[in-house]
Formats: C-alpha cells, structure tokens, sequence
C-alpha cells in the first residue's frame, strides 16, 4: 500500500522544535511507500540549507511509553522477552506502543497491568526519548511507577515473556556484562537512578480520586510545613488536587508517599509526579485559588 503526500500539512512528523533552525531541512513533499501491520514508511524530498535536494527515508511511529515498575523494597521488574529481528530473548523493562487517542500515561498504566500483571499508585515521569533519530519519528515517554498492587497480567494474543525482579545493582551488572543492551532500558534506568540520586526537587504533584472537599489541601499544608517543604496547593476544576513541593528530595518522596492516604474521608486514585521549574520566590507553603 502507498499514498502521496505533498504538502505540510499532510507532514507526519512532529512539529519543529524551531521552524528558524539554520540546520532545517525543509520538507518539499513525500509519499508513503510501504505500510504493513507495524510500518509505516515513508520516503520524502527535502530541500538542505545550502539550497540542494536530498530524498530522506524514514519510518513514522505513533509513539511509546515504557515503565520502570519499582517494589517497595526497590528491586525493579523487567521482562525476559523474545525479539524476533534479532532472533533471541532480551531483558527490558515493560514497554508498548500508544493506541489512537491514548495519552500516554494511560499507556503506561494499560501496559503496566498488561504485561506485568500491576497496578501503580505513584507515577513520575523521567522525561522521553528519540530512540532511533536517523530513520524514525519513535518518541518513548518514560515512567517510574510505585506502590504497585498485583492485578494478574493480561497478555496480548501471541504475546509471551517473562517477569524477572532485579535490584539496581543487578541491572547495572547486566548492562556491563551486555545482558542487556536494549537501548530504551539503558537510558530509563539511568534516568530513574539519576532521579534517585537528586539531593533536592522541585515537582509537581496532582492527586486525583476523592480529594476535594474532604480537607485535603489543609492537610497537604500541615504536612509540607512540616517537613519543611515550600509551595503550594489548590483544588483543580477536574476534582484533583495539585501541590508544588519544593525542598530536600527525600522529604518530598515521603510527603508524596503520604499522599497515597491524605486525610480521613479521602480515597486516592493515582498519583502524578512531573519535574516543575524552580522558584525562588517561593518562601512558605500556602493556598492557592482554583485553576
């Protein structure tokens, strides 16, 4: 199957970061010309900086999302599972592909209670990763999800692998000894190591479930004084609750793990931790007006 494409906005890739770019590479037009169950490639002309033609091939993606499934004890779950292009097993931590109109962390959780059989309570998002730069659009946004409860896996048909817990140590001895080499899986447990590591944060944090009304946000104050903590809470308008906790990145975890029960009358859903921008103007922890 193929089609012709041949104007912007039939474009397939992202948005440029910055369309002013003297690096850019202006897209003239382009055709697809292979689509199969998997990919969708496309091949399209491009003018280069300096004014010449170049055809560029590459393969568009819809996006993924791969998790870092942390136990309370800290050992995390990777997946002993079979890649076919390169005809054996390989360990990676649980990882798909976005469904239409997925976001995704909704991904995250289908794929969290898909492959390994959990639910999360605590989602923090490492950041994102172009895996394959040269030849592809694949972006995967990554995960660490905490305070798992066991729901039973739920495989997708012709889908098997295996569930293995390892402790930092052991992941880090397994890349060394090139036990695992799958590239995502590199870069999330760097980065979740590195979110480990971080002597102070600044996130935000959004608490959705039965939250408002029940005295959450005046408990969140008390708490975050208490530990010391600047920053800020408020009700949002689609009944969560969000908070920005700046300070010492062990009193935020723990505060952030707190949240998990909140106050009497309160019952918590999901839990979301993003990084947020510093502000120094911030020299107390108090109440803010709905969003």
């Amino acid at each position: 199957m193929s089609g012709h494409v041949k104007n912007s906005a039939d474009d397939p890739r992202p948005a440029p970061l910055d369309p002013a770019d003297p690096l850019r590479e202006r897209r003239i037009d382009g055709a697809q010309v292979y689509a199969g169950a998997l990919l969708d490639v496309r091949r399209d002309r491009a003018r280069l900086p300096d004014g010449k033609e170049a055809v560029r091939e590459y393969i568009v993606h819809p996006g993924a999302v791969l998790v870092v499934p942390v136990r309370d004890d800290g050992r995390m779950i990777v997946e002993r599972q079979y890649r076919y292009p390169h005809d054996r097993a390989f360990l990676e931590f649980p990882a798909g592909k976005l469904d239409p109109g997925e976001s995704p962390l909704a991904t995250a959780v289908r794929e969290l209670a898909e492959e390994a059989g959990c639910h999360a309570a605590v989602w923090t998002r490492l950041g994102i990763v172009h895996p394959v730069i040269s030849y592809s659009t694949e972006a995967i946004e990554l995960y660490a999800a905490r305070g798992l409860a066991h729901v039973g896996a739920n495989l997708d048909p012709g889908e098997f692998l295996e569930i293995v817990d390892c402790s930092e140590a052991e992941l880090y001895a397994a890349i060394d000894e090139e036990r695992i080499t799958d590239a995502k899986t590199v870069a999330a447990l760097a980065l979740y190591t590195r979110w480990q590591a971080a002597r102070t944060r600044s996130i935000c944090v959004r608490i959705a479930g039965v939250v408002q009304g029940v005295g959450y946000r005046y408990w969140t104050i008390r708490a975050a004084q208490a530990a010391g903590l600047t920053g800020w809470v408020r009700n949002r308008r689609d009944g969560s609750v969000e908070a920005h906790l700046q300070g010492d990145a062990a009193a935020c975890d723990r505060l952030v793990d707190d949240c998990r029960v909140g106050p009497r009358g309160a019952r918590v859903d999901m839990i979301q931790v993003t990084r947020a921008p510093y502000d120094a103007a911030l020299r107390d922890f108090d109440l803010r007006g709905p969003d």
